[in-house]
């Protein structure tokens, strides 16, 4: 089918590139709305909205994913790259592979913006594990003791000591 209308396959091509770049783009924003929330530690409520948001657009790139394995299948392709790569040349052609390489750049700031989520959050977690193990003397045992096992102490007080 593809050497019967070249045209044919680059008009369903290039709609569904110009969709995946909208989703990846609004995906790229919402995520660094979720990071700058984590960054400057806003409420938890600025990061849960930040986060229902990213959920609904990963919703609609699951459908998306639908609309491009079906038209993969129809081409006979496994990808994108190998679909336009098959065709002859032509402006069509030309713009196509520009599109992806725009894609593929947004998906490695995006890529970036995710790994800088990951490690915010886990400083936040560590910092909120500390914090709970500090107010429970959890994590200060072996230092300081615990109620049941004061004699365990390399130090004779409590963390958090009500004598002062």
């Amino acid at each position: 089918m593809d050497n019967e209308n070249t045209g044919t396959p680059l008009d369903k091509i290039l709609p569904l590139l110009g969709k995946e770049l909208s989703l990846a783009l609004r995906l790229y924003e919402q995520a660094e709305t979720q990071r700058n929330a984590l960054k400057e530690h806003l409420n938890g409520k600025a990061v849960a909205q930040a986060t229902e948001a990213i959920n609904a657009t990963l919703r609609e790139l699951a459908a998306y994913e639908k609309e491009k394995t079906a038209l993969l299948a129809e081409l006979g392709a496994t990808t994108l790259e190998d679909a336009v790569g098959r065709l002859p040349y032509s402006k069509e052609k030309t713009r196509a592979r520009q599109q992806m390489q725009r894609l593929n750049n947004l998906l490695q700031k995006l890529k970036e913006v995710g790994e800088t989520s990951h490690g915010l959050l886990n400083h936040a977690m560590e910092y909120l594990t500390f914090s709970l193990n500090v107010m429970t003397a959890a994590s200060a045992a072996p230092a300081y003791g615990t109620p049941d096992a004061p004699e365990r102490a390399t130090q004779g007080r409590k963390l958090l000591d009500t004598s002062v």
